[in-house]
């Protein structure tokens, strides 16, 4: 039988696994769900597997799913607590919490059993234990802004993935097909969180593209083809039956965090030469690797460029946001100069087109994004990327005043770092760290805690915001201040003061680590 031939039979007999044996296995009730109500944790699973994209492709769902039921080796029950942790918030049932009126004492229980289970793990190298560290490791530092723990519990994540020698696949012949798809599937997911999450927190990468041996052609295709369920992204407009184009999103996103690791790696570490001939050459390089990149991208994916041909998803959503988080992130080192201050003119004024333009699309993504679904409960990723829209906003502020339409970006992003509090700790850091930078620019600020609300003020002008509002309007949001490509969103920057702007830059510098001026 041919290779080809043998991956086609493959995914079929997958297909059939998933469609039919997971239903027939919980009516059986042969599916392990470690003391928890079946219903409760079906739901759980459904949410996990509808809401996350990197950390839930790290798990292969059929193998996943099928040794559920039968004590297999890609099931574990300190996985499935993580997983349980990990959208526990996500789900409204107030049994699922410590205290019932609450949100952020949903799935405690999870943790604990998982921190009990790890006990008896942690001293052994297995697929199932990597996963489960890895996506604890995520919600750790989202969810709670446990850093440290969410560093270290990655840290032997990677340990373990090294010692399995999970980052080179055999040849293609030599394991079975399934065996393959798992191995793969750790370890772009493995590489995957490392880059965001080394992103989220302002730490350098642990894995390396160059060491890991592994193509990006996944053998099994059928959750390409899945219809999307929006549950709890709190859809507004229904979209009719369309597909998750799930693999698409992995492998353009496995694509853009090979890009991450350079921007990381080559224009942020220390140990890099820093001289502005240098950084320019770099960040030219990895300019055109990021339009190479936007250009490939599949239509269906790209509802900005395509919008008759793609449907906006959430996930579609966060893959845009993040390509032009890293936009700004490679032009933002150009604006300052090298450690002398001198500045370019023409490649100052040229990057804070580019970060400003990129700060606007971000906010034109979450305006497009609140007319489908609710921001509040909007992927992490969309409130980091808030965050680093806010960061370029807030520069042009301190020159442009509060009268400038990108004032109204700003208020908008604060106000959505705000509301995400309630679910990402993070985000209430981002937005601390946010009011620093506020206030070091001279932009007046203060914000007034009252009862069921709050209201952010900057320089006289207020925009309230309840804390469980799901209205845009309430959090800034209109068609006609945030429409992107009108005259109000076409800021005219040639009057800027550069030297001013790289001022309101140095910062950054000043600080001595873009660890700490990155990291929300």
């Amino acid at each position: 039988m041919s290779r080809e031939h043998g991956i086609f039979s493959f995914r079929k007999q997958q297909d059939k696994k998933k469609g039919q044996l997971e239903p027939l296995n919980l009516a059986a009730g042969r599916l392990d769900f470690d003391d928890v109500d079946p219903e409760i944790g079906m739901h759980l699973l459904s949410i996990y597997w509808s809401r996350q994209l990197y950390t839930a492709q790290i798990i292969y769902r059929p193998a996943f799913m099928r040794d559920m039921a039968c004590e297999g080796p890609y099931f574990s029950k300190l996985l499935l607590n993580a997983i349980f942790f990990v959208v526990s918030k996500h789900c409204p049932r107030p049994e699922l919490r410590s205290d019932p009126n609450d949100i952020t004492t949903a799935g405690w229980k999870f943790r604990q059993r998982f921190t009990q289970l790890l006990r008896d793990c942690f001293d052994k190298s297995e697929i199932t234990t990597i996963q489960a560290l890895l996506i604890m490791s995520n919600a750790l530092f989202s969810r709670c802004d446990e850093r440290s723990l969410s560093w270290l519990y990655a840290g032997n994540a990677f340990n373990m993935f090294i010692d399995l020698g999970l980052h080179v696949l055999p040849a293609v012949d030599s394991i079975p097909a399934e065996e393959l798809e798992i191995r793969k599937r750790v370890l772009w997911g493995a590489y995957l969180i490392d880059k965001i999450q080394c992103l989220f927190q302002g730490r350098p990468p642990l894995l390396s593209h160059v060491n890991l041996k592994a193509s990006m052609d996944f053998l099994d295709d059928y959750d390409e083809l899945e219809p999307f369920q929006d549950i709890t992204y709190m859809a507004i407009k229904p979209q009719g039956v369309v597909p998750s184009l799930n693999v698409s999103l992995l492998t353009k996103l496995c694509e853009l965090t090979t890009i991450v690791e350079r921007i990381l790696r080559e224009i942020y570490s220390e140990s890099r030469e820093l001289n502005l001939v240098h950084r320019a050459s770099i960040s030219q390089d990895i300019k055109s690797q990021l339009r190479t990149w936007r250009e490939s991208l599949p239509h269906q994916l790209d509802y900005l460029s395509f919008p008759n041909q793609a449907v906006l998803l959430p996930q579609s959503a966060c893959l845009l946001a993040l390509f032009n988080v890293l936009i700004i992130l490679v032009h933002r080192p150009l604006i300052t100069g090298g450690h002398g201050g001198v500045i370019n003119s023409a490649t100052a004024h040229e990057s804070v087109n580019a970060c400003t333009a990129a700060a606007n699309q971000i906010v034109q993504i979450l305006h497009d994004y609140s007319q489908q679904f609710s921001l509040s409960t909007a992927p992490y990723m969309l409130s980091y990327a808030t965050y680093i829209s806010a960061t370029i906003h807030a520069r042009i502020v301190a020159q442009k005043g509060s009268n400038s339409t990108v004032f109204q970006s700003l208020v908008l992003c604060r106000n959505i770092l705000v509301e995400h509090r309630r679910l990402y700790a993070a985000a209430g850091k981002a937005r601390e760290n946010l009011d620093k930078l506020i206030s070091h620019l001279g932009i007046s600020a203060e914000e007034n805690e009252r009862s069921g609300g709050s209201v952010q003020c900057f320089t006289g002008e207020s925009v309230i915001l309840e804390e469980s509002a799901n209205n845009t309007t309430e959090l800034g949001l209109t068609d006609r201040a945030l429409e992107f490509g009108s005259p109000l969103m076409n800021l005219e920057l040639s009057d800027l003061d550069l030297e001013a702007i790289a001022q309101g830059f140095q910062v950054d510098v000043e600080s001595h680590s873009f660890w700490h001026s990155l990291g929300v």
